[in-house]
């Protein structure tokens, strides 16, 4: 997913809880049930005929991925967590 956000490109991924925090809280992408194809089609489909959203999606998803979801940033994570035990 992370790939996919800093390529700018929109996600489609699962309505998973993490993956939806994660794309619906930085507007790049959309959520769907994986168990459900006729959801996914319709995903495709909205992005397909709404380029525009699509590319902002995109935009979105680069800038999370250079904000906060990168190694810089985890590594810091990491250290202050083994810092901390």
């Amino acid at each position: 997913m992370f790939e996919y956000m800093s390529a700018g490109v929109p996600v489609i991924g699962s309505n998973f809880p993490l993956w939806k925090e994660i794309i619906e809280g930085n507007q790049c992408g959309l959520c769907v049930d994986p168990l459900e194809p006729q959801a996914i089609a319709e995903a495709i489909d909205y992005l397909v005929t709404h380029p525009a959203e699509a590319e902002q999606m995109g935009r979105n998803g680069q800038k999370a991925v250079h904000e906060r979801y990168n190694w810089g940033i985890e590594e810091a994570k990491l250290l202050e967590f083994y810092n901390n035990l």
